[in-house]
């Protein structure tokens, strides 16, 4: 009996796929550095150190040298990435920005995404000051192994048909043969790029003046005694033997943790930084740390150390003491807890507060009894998801209504908390507590929550780039006041849409930098209005590779569950009728 030609080929893939299977690379993360592409995509250099190379070619809108050159470039790409070179084209230029890089990408097709350096954080650190100039980096330290033009056939309003010098081509030949490329950065012809810091009077930045009320606006609300962060920005000093941990995790993108695309959406409650202040910051670093004179006002702040900061709760609940062991996964726990409620009640808000931040990841609060049937959809409500009334993670330990909303608790209602512990490398104790607010009068609107989700799918093992989607359409016309998308650690990238009726397609909510520790609840700076027939769609990415640092174990299928081991895809939102 013959076996069809393709059957053998597969066979052979197979054993040599479990022979050769991917092994995960030691890395430092240290000169790893993170930007968003024209497309809203997010790159993390340090998840391409697979590769054999990252090449990164600087571009500029309207540059004609490197306009010329793209084809050039681009053939150099389709030879070399076959060879395990990555290829990006970077903008550093402070006159382009999102929307016209990618009106310049679709008019001169490029091939290959382009980094947005709108902040010139990259362009500092590897001091860019001219467009068509390719810089290869090692993929594992990103170090410099080669800078200079990609060949000779160019020169300022001079050109030849053909090159006599392919400077880029040698130059990733003898990378891949071993050999130490010589640097021709000086050879490079292209458009200038005009440095901020040459336009900017940073030299004076000072701690008091200028860093500090930076750090309390964007990192205390975690960086305190007792708080989420592993230590607290205290004063002057601590802040200096921290510097240099902070202009890395401010490189790569890793701090502040809001992983929110910034060009989609308005947010109450963003701890994004802005490229000013993070140009600030590292211009500080990098300029000796001045101290300033006057008060040090990280050390003089007054935290809110209140017991409750929202005021004495009408209602307090004391969980049961839990305990966590010093390692292992530790499965959900539950506790149900009855209100004694001898009347309905209308709730405005809702306080977590975790007996031990250093193992609590969060809680869910549920009810159950309530919402057994949605009022926008048809089909059958889910527990833990399509009921939940407030949800703790991260800096997210309240969850308040918008005025003039409340979520309605009948008589002797009982509440279920699900609670997620991870462990911390000893045993510890918690027992939290949830401070209840109600409205004195009945609010004019009710405050919903729903939740598209996909429980069928599969990941499979070292599988990269997996796509997943859930969605629901809905029956009434509704306002989406607040949105929080749900993956576990093999989740790359979410996004939260409308689909309208006649087709146009609206982001509430992009997080390509999706990472399972900062589960945000994004509240809309204006809640979206979202006609009757619209379906919200929740797009996930998945990376069950060794490129994605918080998998637990790439070799696994993954299927939904709930373990942060398995998978879930989720887009909790809350609403309110329209009429």
């Amino acid at each position: 009996m013959k076996f069809p030609k393709s059957l053998f080929f597969l066979l052979v893939f197979f054993i040599v796929s479990c022979d050769n299977p991917p092994q995960p690379i030691e890395d430092s993360r240290e000169n790893d550095y993170a930007l968003f592409d024209e497309q809203g995509a997010f790159h993390r250099l340090s998840s391409y150190n697979d590769n054999t190379g990252i090449v990164l070619w600087i571009q500029g809108n309207g540059c004609p040298i490197v306009r010329n050159l793209l084809l050039d470039f681009h053939t150099i790409e389709a030879e070399y990435s076959e060879k395990g070179f990555k290829f990006f084209m970077l903008n550093s230029n402070i006159q382009d920005n999102r929307a016209s890089i990618k009106k310049e990408a679709s008019e001169f097709n490029f091939k290959v995404p382009v980094l947005d350096d709108s902040a010139q954080l990259l362009a500092d650190e590897l001091d860019i000051t001219i467009t068509a100039e390719a810089i290869v980096l090692d993929p594992v330290s990103r170090e410099i192994l080669y800078r200079g033009p990609l060949n000779d056939r160019l020169d300022y309003e001079a050109q030849k048909s053909t090159a006599s010098e392919h400077y880029l081509k040698k130059a990733l030949d003898e990378i891949l043969t071993g050999k130490s490329p010589q640097l021709k950065q000086k050879m490079t012809k292209g458009c200038r790029v005009t440095r901020l810091s040459s336009l900017e009077d940073n030299e004076d930045l000072t701690y008091t003046e200028d860093i500090a009320p930076i750090l309390k606006q964007n990192c205390v609300r975690c960086h305190h005694d007792d708080g989420l962060a592993p230590w607290s920005m205290s004063d002057y000093q601590t802040i200096v033997g921290w510097s240099s941990m902070i202009k890395e995790v401010i490189l790569s993108k890793r701090m502040p943790p809001w992983q929110a695309d910034p060009h989609i959406g308005e947010f109450k409650n963003s701890v994004a930084l802005s490229d000013s202040n993070a140009r600030k910051l590292l211009q500080w670093i990098d300029n000796g740390l001045k101290p300033g004179t006057g008060d040090d006002l990280l050390a003089n702040l007054e935290m809110d150390n209140k017991e409750w900061p929202k005021g004495i709760p009408d209602q307090i609940l004391t969980l049961n003491t839990e305990s966590i062991p010093a390692t292992g996964i530790i499965g959900y726990r539950y506790q149900e807890i009855p209100l004694k409620l001898t009347k309905g009640t209308w709730l405005k808000g809702v306080v977590i507060k975790p007996g031990n931040t250093k193992v609590l990841h969060h809680v869910v609060l549920t009810n159950e009894a309530r919402n057994k049937t949605s009022p926008i959809t048809n089909r059958k409500q889910r527990p833990w998801q399509d009921n939940y009334i407030a949800l703790s993670a991260g800096a997210e330990l309240s969850t308040f209504y918008p005025d003039s909303t409340g979520v309605f608790l009948p008589k002797g209602t009982v509440l279920t908390a699900q609670i997620h512990y991870t462990p911390s490398g000893r045993e510890e104790t918690d027992q939290s507590t949830i401070g209840l607010y109600f409205h004195e009068d009945p609010p004019p609107k009710e405050f919903y929550a729903l939740s598209p989700a996909n429980m069928n799918f599969t990941i499979p093992p070292f599988g990269e780039n997996i796509k997943i989607t859930a969605s629901d359409t809905i029956n009434r016309d509704i306002y989406i006041h607040y949105v929080i998308p749900h993956m576990h650690y093999r989740g790359k990238d979410i996004r939260v849409s409308i689909v309208e009726p006649d087709g146009k397609n609206k982001v509430l909510v992009s997080v390509p930098d999706y990472n399972f520790n900062w589960q945000w609840l994004y509240k809309l700076k204006v809640p979206t209005f979202v006609p009757k027939g619209s379906i919200i769609l929740v797009e996930g990415i998945y990376d069950n590779t060794y490129q994605n640092p918080l998998n637990p174990d790439p070799t696994q299928e993954v299927n939904w569950g709930l373990q942060s081991t398995d998978e879930m895809l989720i887009g909790f939102f809350n609403f309110t009728l329209a009429n």
